[in-house]
């Protein structure tokens, strides 16, 4: 690269990605400016969506296309632009998501005015066919706070671990945020950065919007439940020492909701198998065992409950979750029946 250093590194993972190339690379060419670089990484895709990815970085000089020899995973991917990377920040982006056109230069004033390390904007999630959907990261208000609040937001479920609605200062990140796991990735790089930053701003703007979609990999069938047991200890491990005394509540909040209940929830969304079922039953169960009750009931009785049911009922409460989720399904289809009829 010649010329003063980028402000912006874009980075976006690409694996036989061809159906949401041209999109993707119409939004980036309506967004980018002088002052960003983007790092586009082919996780060795066998489709044919490369040539197109090459005609974009012969196209804009500040493009540039990193093309791995076998697929790595996004964690991985993301790892090795990192280290390619140039500019102050860090944006991601996955290339079958939307955003606003102008969220960077939102994101941009936000951390110039505070001097944060992490600018968070609001997302929203949008399933297939719906214009709208739920907020599903940040706050309603503007907030500017310190490393040990954003824990509290973070263990509380306030602030999500999703990368795409965050501008990060890339010096936070160090090498390899990474860790290399088929999901909560993202949230390992997030709260690495986290445990990096002095200022943490977080705005109201709804500027990214993730599309969900069948086949994905939160949508999986065989979902790896110990990556949420390392990314809850992980994020344990990383809240220093003298913050941690503060935080006892909000980290016994935190292996509730994030640990226990996806354990033994998240088989049954994505109708994994009913060994993948019992599996997570048995880990919930056992995760449940470090759990004060006590405080958990005061924080949050709906909470509370739920844990208190998952480990009283066993396979009595997987039978009732599948049979919320079978009533859950012939709902939608009546519904979306009725819209179609009328």
């Amino acid at each position: 690269m010649t010329g003063s250093p980028p402000l912006v590194s874009i980075i976006i993972p690409v694996h036989n990605s061809r159906a949401h190339i041209p999109a993707l690379l119409e939004r980036l060419t309506q967004q980018v400016q002088d002052r960003d670089e983007i790092l586009l990484v082919d996780d060795a895709s066998t489709d044919d969506g490369t040539p197109l990815l090459e005609a974009f970085v012969a196209a804009h000089p500040q493009a540039r296309l990193i093309r791995l020899d076998s697929p790595h995973g996004v964690a991985r991917a993301r790892n090795a632009a990192l280290k390619l990377a140039h500019g102050q920040y860090v944006w991601f982006a996955d290339d079958d998501d939307l955003w606003a056109p102008h969220i960077l230069d939102v994101l941009l004033e936000a951390a110039t005015r505070s001097d944060a390390d992490v600018v968070v904007c609001q997302a929203e999630l949008r399933h297939p066919g719906h214009q709208s959907g739920a907020i599903i990261d940040g706050t309603d208000h503007e907030l500017i706070i310190s490393r040990e609040r954003a824990w509290t937001l973070v263990l509380e479920g306030a602030m999500q671990g999703y990368l795409w609605n965050k501008l990060i200062r890339r010096s936070t990140l160090g090498t390899d945020p990474f860790t290399d796991m088929s999901s909560q990735s993202d949230f390992t790089g997030v709260v690495r950065a986290l445990a990096n930053s002095d200022c943490v701003h977080l705005i109201p703007a709804v500027l990214y919007f993730h599309l969900v979609r069948e086949g994905s990999i939160t949508r999986r069938k065989t979902p790896n439940l110990a990556n949420l047991e390392r990314a809850h200890d992980l994020a344990i491990e990383l809240i220093p020492g003298e913050e941690a005394t503060g935080l006892t509540g909000s980290m016994n909040y935190f292996r509730a909701w994030f640990l226990v209940l996806p354990l033994a929830h998240t088989p049954t969304r994505v109708r994994a198998p009913w060994s993948i079922r019992r599996d997570g039953l048995r880990r919930a169960r056992e995760a449940a065992q470090h759990l004060d009750m006590v405080e958990l009931h005061v924080r949050s009785r709906r909470i509370h409950h739920q844990v208190w049911l998952v480990t009283r009922l066993g396979t009595v409460y997987l039978l009732a979750l599948h049979a919320a989720q079978v009533l859950k399904r012939l709902d939608r289809r009546i519904r979306s029946d009725a819209r179609r009829g009328a």
